[in-house]
């Protein structure tokens, strides 16, 4: 049984349960075929309870539940790549912690009472950027040649981050159209969700423009680069941090 003493317990604890949960998900779903809201909900109620008289265990073992919960059921685009990979380390659960902590809560569909549609709000990487900051996205871009097209303009970057309907660009290297959009949330420019956000809005095309980037791609393609930073991935990052000075 595992004591609480510090923040660092907390956080083994943590990943010993994705562990598990990672674990059960391989075979319960990836073999046995069990649905996976299933698997959550049984996951989750099996690991609800510790034997310990601590109060202190106790509401730290409370809340992992909860985040494991949450990661599991708000964040699949998250969890599932990390789960099929070869392995999961200490390092992955702690940067996934840092994500969800950060992540916006759902939203909530709403109801049109005329027709009795349910639609969800419209989508939105909750960015403001200023005239400078956008320029020199597209020069970043434009520099690395992030996308299919021989000169990026300020109108197509325009378009994507106002999430216009329609509009939809072919990915020249996603592993650094990730760390793009990864480096803009670390400086706080744009949202956490915006994986999902590209996905459903289908903003972003193959190479070869055979199909849409989802979001499980993004994501795999972002671990791919974080375990791996090339010397342009590291400029692209760098670049985005100057913008906030």
């Amino acid at each position: 049984m595992t004591h609480f003493a510090t923040e660092q317990d907390v956080a083994k604890e943590l990943f010993e349960l994705l562990s598990e949960a990672r674990e059960l998900y391989l075979q319960n779903v990836i073999v046995d075929g069990k649905r996976y809201n299933r698997y959550v909900d049984d996951f989750i109620n099996s690991h609800r309870y510790i034997n310990c008289d601590s109060a202190v265990c106790r509401n730290c073992h409370e809340m992992n539940i909860h985040i494991v919960k949450g990661l599991l059921t708000e964040c699949t685009h998250l969890i599932q790549p990390l789960f099929t990979a070869s392995d999961f380390s200490f390092e992955e659960c702690v940067e996934l912690r840092r994500q969800y902590d950060r992540a916006e809560p759902l939203p909530t569909p709403i109801v049109h009472r005329n027709d009795g549609l349910v639609k969800a709000p419209p989508l939105s990487f909750g960015c403001n950027f200023t005239q400078e900051q956008m320029t020199g996205i597209v020069s970043c871009a434009n520099t690395y040649h992030l996308f299919c097209v021989s000169t990026l303009r300020i109108e197509d970057m325009e378009a994507l981050f106002s999430c216009k309907e329609g509009f939809h660009i072919r990915v020249n290297n996603l592993r650094h159209v990730a760390i793009l959009f990864d480096a803009l949330l670390e400086n706080s420019f744009i949202q956490f969700r915006w994986q999902s956000v590209l996905d459903r809005g289908k903003f972003l095309q193959s190479k070869d423009g055979s199909r849409f980037v989802s979001a499980s791609s993004l994501s795999s393609a972002l671990s791919a680069v974080r375990s791996n930073m090339t010397s342009v991935a590291y400029i692209i990052r760098q670049t985005i941090g100057q913008l906030k000075e």
